[in-house]
């Protein structure tokens, strides 16, 4: 037997008013149609199950049998099913998974932790690095929530992203390194030994791609996977390192080292956040992706970089951010 939700809901109307044109009126439909929707649920029960009586329509056994039921059923649907969703950030327990690049995870996780625990005390963080299709697939599958980084071949009609900030590449040097001026000349950076960083970032690659299109050769002397190694062995060598502005400032600030601006022209990077279209009404993720976007913007880098100084020419910065 199959039954409109609705009928269900006249149902329980006449048997609570006792009256098929109060009824009517309780559910915002015309007395025609509160008769009508009786007349099938008789037929669908075989039973007339409301009887005409001196105080009204009395319910038959049949109705007395059933009318828990059906009430329950349908506060189950409209409070599990119908009804809109709202998360409440201070009673949330939930945990959140983040897919990011190095960059990103470097930069975001610490400052991310603390706000989600100031706005979501109970909350939990969970952070993974996947190449692109992995990523995509996660995220149809409701694995991960957000993806945040640079990634420009993240690209497809189920993936949505948001604008965070730009990034920029700059040199970063020991203090008493040889080349001393403000700014690294073409030849200083092609005869420098350099530490290169492949840790898989589109980042890195389209750096080399700018590279070789303009012919220009770096002296790698040394090969790593990660950002880490990067400031011990800058401050205890000659090498240099190109790195983005904002790991670099972090690492000046810890190991004493020193900005200088490339001497070629870079694009900005812009990071942003990723998340499936499934997810796009997700009441969880609207909250988070709004929180992330309110705290992580070209302000919050500003902000950053001014808390951490900077001795980096701040011309060069522009040129490079606004090409």
């Amino acid at each position: 037997m199959k039954l409109d939700l609705n009928l269900l809901r006249v149902f329980v109307a006449i048997y609570e008013t006792r009256n098929i044109t109060a009824a009517a009126a309780s559910l915002n439909v015309s007395q025609p149609a509160a008769s009508a929707a009786l007349a099938r649920l008789r037929d669908a029960f075989s039973d007339p199950l409301f009887v005409r009586a001196p105080l009204g329509m009395e319910p038959t056994p049949r109705s007395q049998s059933i009318i828990d039921k059906v009430k329950q059923v349908l506060e189950s649907i409209d409070q599990d099913i119908l009804s809109q969703q709202v998360f409440v950030p201070q009673q949330a327990t939930d945990e959140f998974v983040f897919c990011m690049t190095a960059i990103a995870e470097y930069v975001f996780l610490p400052r991310m932790f603390a706000v989600l625990k100031k706005h979501a005390p109970s909350t939990r963080i969970r952070s993974l690095s996947l190449s692109p299709p992995d990523l995509i697939e996660s995220f149809q599958g409701g694995k991960v929530d957000l993806a945040i980084g640079f990634y420009p071949d993240l690209v497809s009609a189920d993936i949505y992203q948001q604008r965070l900030f730009s990034h920029n590449l700059v040199c970063v040097l020991r203090k008493e390194h040889p080349i001393t001026g403000e700014h690294m000349t073409l030849d200083e950076f092609q005869n420098s030994g350099h530490v290169d960083v492949r840790d898989g970032s589109r980042t890195s690659e389209m750096f080399e791609e700018i590279l070789v299109d303009r012919k220009i050769k770096r002296n790698i002397v040394l090969t790593t996977s990660h950002y880490m190694s990067i400031p011990r062995i800058i401050a205890e060598s000659d090498l240099i390192a190109v790195v983005p502005l904002i790991v670099a400032k972090i690492f000046a600030s810890t190991y004493n080292l020193r900005l200088i601006s490339l001497p070629i022209e870079l694009p900005g990077y812009d990071l942003k956040q990723y998340w499936h279209r499934k997810y796009h009404h997700d009441q969880r993720l609207l909250w988070l992706r709004s929180l992330i976007q309110s705290e992580f913007s070209d302000a919050y880098v500003s902000d950053l970089l001014r808390d951490m100084g900077t001795d980096i020419s701040s011309d060069s910065l522009i040129a490079q951010v606004h090409l």
